[in-house]
């Protein structure tokens, strides 16, 4: 009978010890996951913060180039035209390469970003 119960104790042990790994890697995903997103949270602010201050910059030189090229040609309509004209080719060149030259590098950052290991990052 003793046998049976030393077995039971060790049956017993070794439950109790793999729900708390079970259990303790659970915790540990979790916080990898809550970590990983609070970083990219942290990341997605930074950049929404600088594309605002670069179209603020955009606007206001697209304004003075579009007011100086007014004053060169004499018509402040020619001026903005010819900026109009500059962004639409510049829209156009954008889209044909997007994919090679946006898309794929975002994504790799993105991959790069969320599967690695976060050891030398200071928070």
């Amino acid at each position: 009978m003793a046998v049976f119960e030393q077995t039971k104790d060790i049956s017993e042990d070794i439950f109790e010890h793999a729900s708390d790994y079970v259990e303790a890697r659970w915790n540990l995903g979790v916080l990898n996951a809550s970590s990983k997103a609070a970083n990219g949270l942290a990341d997605l602010t930074i950049i929404l913060l600088f594309i605002l201050i670069a179209m603020v910059v955009l606007l206001f030189m697209s304004l003075s180039t579009a007011w100086l090229l007014g004053q060169y040609f004499n018509s402040m309509a020619l001026g903005f035209f010819g900026v109009g004209v500059f962004y639409v080719i510049a829209g156009i060149l954008l889209w044909f390469i997007k994919d090679e030259y946006i898309k794929l590098p975002l994504i790799n950052s993105f991959l790069k970003k969320f599967y690695s290991e976060d050891e030398d990052r200071k928070y």
